[in-house]
């Protein structure tokens, strides 16, 4: 699963990029189809933690992207921005 490790949260779409990406990729809100909270194993130095992250099914990708707060300063901003705004008014399904 690719994950993503800088997020831009505009009014109708997000940029996201990516692990081993160079250039952003573009994404419509209203492309999403479900979002998903979900705990994923990181490796830290000699051991593995487990981090918040959100699994971003998107329309037309095979893969889901994910978004974790190991990656991400503000992601509690994001989190909150994308399970409340974005899924209410897109209609998005949040799966806990």
């Amino acid at each position: 699963m690719p994950r993503a490790v800088d997020v831009n949260l505009d009014a109708t779409e997000m940029m996201l990029t990516l692990e081993k990406e160079k250039s952003p990729r573009k994404i419509e809100y209203m492309k999403i189809d479900r979002l998903e909270k979900v705990k994923e194993p990181v490796r830290k130095l000699l051991r593995t933690v487990e981090v918040e992250g959100i699994k971003v099914s998107v329309r037309g990708m095979e893969e889901p992207i994910v978004i974790t707060s190991d990656k991400l300063g503000d992601y509690e901003n994001i989190e909150n921005y994308l399970l409340n705004t974005v899924a209410e008014k897109y209609d998005v399904v949040v799966e806990q």
